[in-house]
Order: structure tokens, then C-alpha cells, then sequence
């Protein structure tokens, strides 16, 4: 079980919350020191939340559970971070509401879903957040087969439960928008496996974008990497501008591959904004790494987390398949030459 207000806490602590959060679970991975200075920093700044005792024994229905992954695509500080802003927009709404919050950590696919059926058979917590939906998940699986109430950060393509989530394929469109106004006509596109529908749904905005400029779409210049290894996206980048040497412009579908695409410029002492225009999604943390910034389509996480707690804990359980999209927008910082 994790305290509502975790980001404060490991904030003052100067520690990561992930670290906050093993600490306080009795992980065996943290010291017996850090274990105890952060259970003595908890009990005197009260983030233990004592108002919420009597929840633990009588009132799970006002709980919410969720588990944040830290292996596979997670396995990245970038990755984590988008979490843990989505985690801020569910708090605001939790301690509004005086809601009992669970947050778990999983370093594996079996480890996550045991976390899920701890939570839900032992802690009897009666309302989940899930995320990364897949196309066939075993989480919804699990959870509507338990009548479990959830919410789902992402879609898959038969969708038949309340979800979250970035608009992915309007992200695209706006992004081949922004190429095309500058000049560009042609671009490669790294996207990540199709398993997550979020890089299918990009995939089909990316086309819808083409088709709106009489562009084509070539499949030489769409590539596919890991999210774990910005390694493979940095070889896929190395093998396009070899066989593409006129190549302009790459559009990296998360922020994680654009640390690879960077590397290769580097190494061909190529420049970005100048040689090659690149721009990336949700880029808080690589923008700083080149100059120019890295431009990007950004999406308020914290409005996504914020809403799906609205959805989750609303009062009448018989709304099925709510949804709320978040509006993405261009941050324009001149990684994209003008070539106009």
C-alpha cells in the first residue's frame, strides 16, 4: 500500500518515489536505514493518513488501486515520469475527495498481475486504474470477469469498458499538419510495436495526415523499434539516413526513441533543427538535450489522471463505457527546419 501524497514525501526526502514506496512496503531492496528514516519522515509529517483508518477494515468500495510497471517499456526514467504526472492528476482529485489510494510497483508482467489480485482479493479494493491496455489483456479479462469497477488508461481496438486517454490519432495528424506548413513533404516515421494500440492508433493518424496532402506513404521510412533499448532506435536511424540520404525529417512516436535518433546525429555530426528535423512526442525531459529543444506534440497528463478517478468514482456505477480524450498541441521549439 502507498500513501496518497507519495511525490511530496519522496520530494522532501530527496529520494524517488519508487524508492519512497519500497521503503514504506518493507522491500528488501532498500536499507534498513532508508526503510527507517522514511517511516520516521512519514509519521511526523502525517502522510500516514490516519483519517483513512477506518477504510482499511470497513470501506474498501472507497478505494482505488493502481500499479505502475518498472519493466519492459516502463523500464525507463522518461517512461516513469509520465506515470508519475498522470499519479499527480489522480492525487489532486483523490485528496479532494478523501479517497483511500493503493499504488503498487511490479518489476515483471506476472508480478503486475499478481500486485492486481492482491489488491482486489486480499485488500478487497473495489476499484482499479489499469494502463498500456493490449489487444487482448488479461487485466480486463481478470477485472470484468471479477466485476471489478476500472478504468482504462488507453484503448484497445474492441473497447467495451470505461478508458482514458491521449488523443494518439489526432497527434499525428497535428504533427504531419506542422511538417507539411514547413516545407516537408516527406519524413520517416519510429513508431513502437502495434501490440499497444496507442502506436496503432499513431500509425493511422500519421496515414490520415498523408492522405490529407496527397502524400505518400512509404514503408521504407516507417520503422517500428524497443522501447527498453534507445540502442535499436539509434541503428534504425544510422540504416535510414544511409539508405536515405536525402532523408529530412523523423518523427519519433515517444520521447524514449528520440534519445536514439539524437545519438545517431551525434555520431554522424549531423545537426538537429539544421540537418534534420526531428520532433517527438511528450518531450519535458529530451527537449534540453540538443539545441534547438526537441519541438513535440504534448498532452496534459495530469488532466488525464484527474479525470479518470472523475470517471472511476462516479457516483452512478450503471455510466458504462464513459471515455475522456485530452487535446494535444504543438510545442514548437526549432528542431523542425522551415524549409519554406
Amino acid at each position: 500500500m502507498l500513501i496518497l501524497n507519495i511525490i511530496k514525501l519522496a520530494k522532501k526526502l530527496k529520494l524517488s518515489p519508487t524508492t519512497v514506496s519500497r521503503a514504506l512496503g518493507g522491500y528488501s531492496d532498500v536499507s534498513e536505514a532508508t526503510r527507517q528514516r522514511v517511516k520516521d519522515f512519514a509519521t511526523r509529517y502525517n502522510y500516514n493518513p490516519n483519517p483513512y483508518a477506518s477504510n482499511l477494515a470497513s470501506n474498501r468500495s472507497n478505494a482505488v488501486g493502481f500499479v505502475i510497471p518498472l519493466y519492459g517499456l516502463n523500464n525507463n526514467t522518461l517512461n516513469q515520469i509520465s506515470y508519475f504526472k498522470f499519479v499527480a492528476g489522480m492525487s489532486s482529485k483523490i485528496n479532494q475527495d478523501n479517497i483511500l489510494f493503493y499504488m503498487l510497483f511490479a518489476n515483471s508482467a506476472k508480478e503486475e498481475m499478481d500486485s492486481y489480485k492482491k489488491l482486489i482479493e486480499i485488500n478487497k479494493v473495489k476499484n482499479i486504474i489499469i494502463h498500456n491496455v493490449q489487444t487482448n489483456d488479461e487485466r480486463i479479462d481478470y477485472l470484468t470477469k471479477n466485476k471489478i469497477n476500472f478504468v482504462a488508461w488507453g484503448r484497445s481496438k474492441k473497447i467495451n469498458y470505461s478508458w482514458v486517454d491521449l488523443d494518439n490519432e489526432l497527434s499525428t495528424e497535428l504533427i504531419v499538419d506542422h511538417l507539411y506548413s514547413k516545407g516537408h513533404h516527406k519524413f520517416a516515421f519510429i513508431n513502437v510495436s502495434e501490440k499497444y494500440n496507442f502506436a496503432y492508433l499513431r500509425k493511422k493518424g500519421f496515414k490520415n495526415g498523408l492522405k490529407k496532402y496527397s502524400l505518400k506513404f512509404h514503408n521504407h521510412l516507417y520503422k517500428t523499434t524497443s522501447l527498453e533499448d534507445p540502442s535499436h532506435s539509434k541503428k534504425i536511424t544510422l540504416d535510414l539516413l544511409k539508405d536515405n540520404p536525402d532523408l529530412k525529417c523523423i518523427i519519433c512516436s515517444t520521447e524514449y526513441s528520440s534519445v536514439g535518433v539524437i545519438q545517431a546525429c551525434v555520431e554522424l555530426k549531423k545537426i538537429i533543427g539544421k540537418d534534420i528535423s526531428l520532433i517527438t512526442f511528450d518531450g519535458p525531459v529530451v527537449e534540453s538535450l540538443t539545441n534547438p529543444h526537441l519541438s513535440a506534440i504534448s498532452h496534459p497528463l495530469e488532466e488525464l489522471g484527474t479525470n479518470a478517478i472523475k470517471i472511476l468514482m462516479h457516483p452512478d456505477k450503471k455510466l458504462k463505457h464513459s471515455s475522456y480524450l485530452v487535446t494535444p498541441k504543438i510545442i514548437d521549439r526549432g528542431s523542425v527546419q522551415s524549409l519554406i
